[in-house]
């Protein structure tokens, strides 16, 4: 059952204090998919909850070659954030061309009601 559907709200603190008994203080490699596999949690869900805990306030780190560790330090916090930036970059790079298809196919599709 995946997090996001199924799980009531009293269980996702006890998933969230699964997941952060799997979330090593320095990088070892542990990646969504060995903590799902440690915690019986599905991976997309692994990362869901992960991404409460950083709302929650929680240092998480992530990188695809490190995996997931606790910073332990703010300048450890760098890579991740500058990641989470580019990532934001991209998305909204990707949202603003949709909006300009959008308008472009308004256009169109005036230009061809009015024949």
């Amino acid at each position: 059952m995946s997090y996001t559907a199924g799980y009531k709200k009293k269980d996702e603190s006890y998933l969230k204090d699964l997941v952060l008994l799997s979330i090593p203080d320095r990088p070892c490699n542990i990646s969504s998919r060995k903590i799902a596999q440690n915690t019986g949690i599905k991976a997309r869900d692994v990362r869901y909850i992960v991404q409460k805990l950083r709302d929650d306030g929680y240092p998480v780190c992530a990188t695809p070659d490190k995996g997931y560790w606790m910073a332990q330090a703010s300048w450890e916090l760098s890579e991740t954030i500058n990641k989470l930036k580019s990532h934001i970059d991209n998305c909204s790079a990707t949202y603003h061309s949709l909006l300009e298809s959008r308008e472009k196919m308004k256009e169109k599709e005036n230009i061809s009601d009015d024949k």
